[in-house]
């Protein structure tokens, strides 16, 4: 039997993308456009659905588009941890003109019912895409995962506030940050997601898109309720280099939040 993950099911949110994903849009967590973006001006993300055909979902309208303001939540009581197994990686960060990505050996995965969702990477941005409760974050990161069977994406999310030094982030500050577009960085470190991540029992999900073009609109995500803390110094290091790299709102077209009863009914923030 096909356990329940959110609401009615998750079932239908994953059944949502994997529609979108059989009508033929490539998804990837780390796109490669022939077309140039930008987050500002005339390649900005409002003309982005303009760019190229391949990305007219990102011109939004009537579809399942992110990110988006997490409010009016409903409460599903049985939703569970999600099922993580995370390993470590070498640290290999590259700076592809619009964020700054840790590539994923294979071996780490997500397990939502039958399906198996393989890491691929993950990036920030700031700032944070999502707001929670209008509350945004100054950063966001977001782990990639692939189901490549169905081409379906699975995203966990978590958003920053300025506290406490991060000790994850300050493995990646240390081992250098990319600093321009095209420039990578290699150490002799390995680096785990697991250590970055905060509380993965408590979260909000919901059908949505990619958040850069194509906008594919094949993902499940899964916002964790509870923030990050990083310090002022780490946020600087990494603002200086994704300068906005953020989508903004979209709209919610009527789509149903999930919440885990963990974490409580507020929007934590």
């Amino acid at each position: 039997m096909r356990r329940r993950l959110a609401g009615i099911s998750v079932t239908a949110v994953l059944a949502a993308g994997a529609a979108f994903a059989a009508s033929g849009v490539a998804a990837s967590g780390s796109t490669q456009p022939t077309a140039t973006f930008s987050y500002s001006g005339d390649n900005g993300p409002g003309f982005w659905g303009q760019l190229n055909p391949a990305w007219e979902a990102c011109a939004g309208g009537k579809g399942r588009q992110s990110p988006i303001d997490i409010t009016n939540v409903q409460i599903d009581p049985s939703l569970r941890a999600l099922n993580l197994a995370l390993k470590p990686t070498p640290l290999a960060l590259i700076n592809n003109g619009h964020t700054i990505e840790q590539e994923y050996e294979p071996g780490s995965t997500l397990t939502l019912g039958t399906a198996t969702y393989h890491l691929q990477q993950f990036h920030f941005h700031a700032l944070s895409e999502h707001m929670i409760g209008d509350w945004r974050g100054v950063m966001e990161l977001h782990a990639v995962f692939k189901d490549d069977a169905a081409n379906r994406i699975a995203v966990v999310a978590m958003l920053y506030k300025i506290g406490r030094p991060n000790r994850f982030l300050d493995e990646l500050i240390s081992a250098g940050l990319p600093q321009k577009e095209g420039q990578t960085v290699h150490a002799p470190v390995e680096v785990n997601l697991a250590d970055g991540l905060t509380d993965a029992s408590a979260y909000y999900t919901y059908a949505g898109s990619l958040t850069t073009p194509p906008c594919a609109e094949n993902v499940t995500w899964f916002v964790l309720k509870r923030p990050a803390e990083l310090s002022e110094p780490q946020f600087q290091a990494f603002d200086k280099i994704l300068g906005d790299d953020f989508r903004p709102l979209q709209a919610r077209n009527g789509r149903t939040v999930w919440a885990t009863a963990k974490g409580g009914k507020g929007l934590a923030h």
